[in-house]
């Protein structure tokens, strides 16, 4: 006899592209600019190599996760001693490009009614994101759903940013939920990865047919175009939840 895993109590969410549409609303390449700027003097000031920026030419996030990983998690190689600090500093410059967008970041189709659903269904919702809580929050209050979420977990947690699961554990802490209880809805490789290197189970949000097969090839069964087919889902269940122990109907 196959038993089922126990019903979802907790649900965590990755924020850009997964409930609101913030990437096309942020100057990335401008950022990118002034962060490097800022963190090349920052080398130079303590005589540190900087083939990192060879290493990873774009992108912030990139940049800024390979920082903390070398001078957070790795610190017998690269000692630096204010490594937290700079880092603080780089975090809050991206969140200065993330805020100049977020007021522009339209809602996912379903991300408000699904988050309302959750909401009042009385489960935990978290979201665990790249981007800084303080973005996830005012994102949340411009659309009245401050109330509906119980925890935000984001880069100025200064945790280890997705694919590791540092972020998920705080989250699942913080909703007092068990890894086999969760479900993560992500949009990326870096959420999978997170959510399933501590048993949290995992659904993905793949608006385009690329994406839905990468997924597809990851393994990942329950694959949703939007968090309105997601939702849809969840009240179609015969039992009012959704269960991702279900296969998905072909």
């Amino acid at each position: 006899m196959t038993t089922r895993p126990p019903a979802i109590r907790a649900w965590l969410f990755d924020f850009d592209n997964t409930l609101a549409a913030l990437e096309r609303e942020v100057d990335w390449a401008g950022g990118r600019r002034r962060l490097e700027a800022f963190l090349r003097a920052e080398f130079t000031a303590r005589g540190l190599d900087p083939a990192v920026f060879a290493e990873i030419p774009r992108g912030n996030l990139p940049l800024y996760a390979a920082l903390h990983s070398r001078w957070l998690r790795d610190g017998e190689r690269n000692p630096i001693a204010d490594g937290g600090a700079i880092l603080a500093r780089a975090s809050a410059m991206i969140e200065e490009l993330e805020l100049a967008g977020v007021d522009r970041a339209a809602p996912l189709p379903g991300a408000i009614d699904l988050l309302r659903a959750l909401d009042h269904r009385g489960r935990a919702v978290a979201l665990v994101t790249s981007n800084s809580s303080r973005t996830a929050s005012r994102w949340l209050a411009r659309y009245q759903l401050a109330d509906c979420v119980r925890a935000i977990v984001g880069r100025d947690s200064m945790l280890a940013l997705k694919p590791s699961p540092e972020m998920v554990v705080r989250a699942l802490e913080l909703c007092a939920a068990d890894p086999g209880a969760a479900l993560f809805v992500g949009d990326s490789e870096a959420d999978y990865r997170a959510a399933t290197a501590v048993g949290v189970r995992f659904a993905a949000i793949a608006p385009d047919e690329n994406a839905r097969e990468s997924f597809r090839l990851r393994g990942v069964d329950h694959i949703f175009a939007s968090p309105l087919e997601l939702g849809a889902r969840l009240a179609d269940a015969p039992t009012g939840e959704f269960d991702p122990a279900d296969k998905p109907p072909n």
